[in-house]
């Protein structure tokens, strides 16, 4: 089957430091037994937006049991089993000493879902692969000469900032659902206009939001928190919730809270709030935190900084004295050692979601102080008495405290002794 296709040579400087000696080993091999392989997807588009890739992914018109054949008994190449080559996808360690992971997925020519139930068609062109796939930048794939082949327009599309899906939309959409969260994550990495969505492309999203149900939760997560991270986080939340997607990802539905993660974001976004700060937001009580955590199933870290932002959002506040942060301060102080750390950096969050970010430089340099006493200078400093030492030890971490932290060991001890502290 022909296909009309743009080829672009790239310079040699673009694209040969990643190719690893595990990654022409593995190219040498299909080619040896007249097999195609290109790089795909995320890898290409990366590479012409002048990106280092994270990962690398291969397509190839070998099916799986052809590469199955290839590598057996190739003491280069480890297979790990995964629940993947049903669809098509094997992964591969090559190498030996130095080992890279690759996946490697047999072209398709179409994805049929059935509510959890996904049925794959395969194909050995490359051009019907590329129109199956969810969007044009993403269709592009590269030889290992450096040349881009493009079916469907892909390279004008990323000069110009453009998300576009490739042939009809609901269709991309109901072969795989979590495209809906992906073509958020594109539109807010790509585009020069938060606002600038197609119409068509919204009104398919609505229509096929519901799929997103069967979703795994950490594959929402892992889409969020990208999003959330991402340029136009807030604008591109948002229009999420527009959408009428909140319920469907665990979130809750309020035009208030809405508008206020926008404004959050806005007045936070040079400090890069997690995304978990932004989300907090959208939480009135208890319950709806709950209901998304279980929904996402997002990790311990980010439920516990959650936890922390909804515990102390409004409890905790700046002071009005010539040390704002004088509260934040001693909370932290007043926690247990093995806890300060980690909860300095929820405090940092804290207070951009509170809108201090005046303060924020502050409290980030601001090392916290160890109370200079402990009950061994007090026995050194001949003190006895039929109290024990931690009460004498509370009233001088008060006073010390009180100091903003500036006394020393010998002056909180001299004020023990003027005091009568140690009298009593």
């Amino acid at each position: 089957m022909s296909s009309f296709v743009r080829c672009y040579q790239l310079n040699s400087s673009d694209y040969q430091h990643l190719f690893s000696s595990q990654l022409i080993y593995l190219f040498s091999l299909f080619n040896e037994y007249d097999y195609t392989v290109r790089l795909v997807g995320g890898a290409v588009r990366d590479i012409l937006l002048g990106v280092t890739p994270h990962d690398i992914d291969l397509a190839t018109n070998a099916t799986t049991n052809e590469m199955l054949k290839l590598i057996q008994g190739d003491s280069n190449i480890e297979l790990v089993y995964t629940r993947a080559e049903h669809f098509g996808t094997l992964t591969l360690i090559v190498g030996t000493t130095v080992r890279k992971t690759f996946q490697v997925t047999t072209l398709k020519r179409s994805i049929t879902r059935h509510g959890k139930d996904v049925a794959v068609e395969f194909t050995d062109d490359w051009s019907i692969d590329a129109k199956q796939r969810d969007l044009s930048i993403n269709s592009l794939s590269m030889d290992e000469h450096g040349i881009v082949y493009d079916y469907l327009n892909g390279m004008d599309d990323l000069k110009m900032n453009r998300i576009r899906f490739n042939g009809n939309i609901s269709k991309r959409l109901q072969e795989n659902p979590i495209r809906i969260l992906r073509y958020f994550r594109f539109f807010g990495r790509l585009s020069t206009d938060p606002h600038a969505h197609d119409p068509d492309v919204l009104e398919g999203i609505q229509q096929c939001g519901i799929t997103l149900q069967d979703v795994p939760g950490e594959k929402i997560w892992i889409e969020l928190k990208l999003i959330l991270r991402g340029r136009f986080a807030g604008h591109i939340m948002r229009t999420i919730l527009e959408q009428r997607l909140g319920p469907i990802l665990g979130l809750p539905e309020s035009l208030v809270e809405m508008f206020e993660l926008e404004n959050r974001w806005l007045r936070s976004m040079n400090y890069q709030p997690e995304p978990m700060t932004l989300l907090v937001t959208l939480f009135n009580d208890q319950e709806e935190f709950d209901t998304f955590c279980k929904r996402a199933k997002c990790s311990s870290r980010h439920k516990n900084l959650g936890q922390f932002l909804l515990d102390y959002r409004y409890s905790l506040q700046p002071m009005r004295d010539h040390d704002l942060l004088y509260s934040y301060k001693e909370f932290l102080i007043n926690s247990h050692q093995n806890q300060q750390d980690i909860r300095h950096q929820y405090v940092i969050e804290l207070l951009k979601y509170q809108g201090y970010i005046y303060l924020i430089d502050e409290i980030k340099q601001w090392s916290i102080p160890t109370f200079p006493i402990d009950a061994w200078d007090l026995q050194q400093n001949g003190l006895m008495s039929s109290r024990s030492f931690s009460y004498f030890l509370r009233h001088l971490k008060e006073q010390w405290k009180s100091s903003h932290f500036q006394m020393t060991k010998e002056e909180l001890i001299q004020y023990g002794f003027q005091s009568g502290l140690f009298y009593t």
